[in-house]
C-alpha cells in the first residue's frame, strides 16, 4: 500500500519547500536565498571572531600563569575576559550553558599550577 497520498505525504514532500527550484531534469534542488546566505556568512565570521578572541585571552592567561603565577589581579582579569569570550562562543554555536561546568579560567589555573609543580 502506497503512502504517497497519505497523511504524512506532505511532511516529506520536497515540492512545496520554499526556495526549491527545478534543475532542468524535473528534479528539485534546495537553494538558499541571498539573505539566508548572507546570514550564514555573517554567523561564520562572528564565530571565527569569537574563537579568535577566546584563543587570544587563553594564550595571555597561560603566559601570565607561566611567567608570573603569583600575579592574582592579572590572572583574575584575563580569566574573567576569557570566561566571557568562552560563553559567547558557546552561545554562538548553540551550546547551552550548563550549571555544573567550571569556568575555563578555573580549569586552566588548576592545570597551570599542576604543570608548575611537576617541573619543580
Amino acid at each position: 500500500m502506497s503512502t504517497r497520498n497519505g497523511p504524512h505525504a506532505r511532511a516529506h514532500s520536497t515540492e512545496d519547500r520554499p526556495g526549491s527550484t527545478s534543475n532542468g531534469n524535473g528534479n528539485k534542488t534546495a537553494r538558499y536565498s541571498r539573505a539566508e546566505y548572507a546570514k550564514g556568512l555573517a554567523l561564520q565570521e562572528e564565530v571565527a571572531r569569537a574563537d579568535a578572541d577566546y584563543q587570544r585571552f587563553r594564550n595571555a592567561y597561560l603566559e601570565i600563569a607561566r611567567t608570573e603565577p603569583t600575579h592574582e589581579v592579572a590572572l583574575a582579569m584575563i580569566g574573567a575576559d576569557m570566561d566571557r569570550a568562552h560563553a559567547r562562543l558557546q552561545a554562538l554555536i548553540g551550546l547551552p550553558r550548563l550549571p555544573f561546568t567550571h569556568e575555563p579560567s578555573t580549569v586552566m589555573r588548576r592545570d597551570a599550577q599542576r604543570l608548575a609543580e611537576e617541573k619543580h
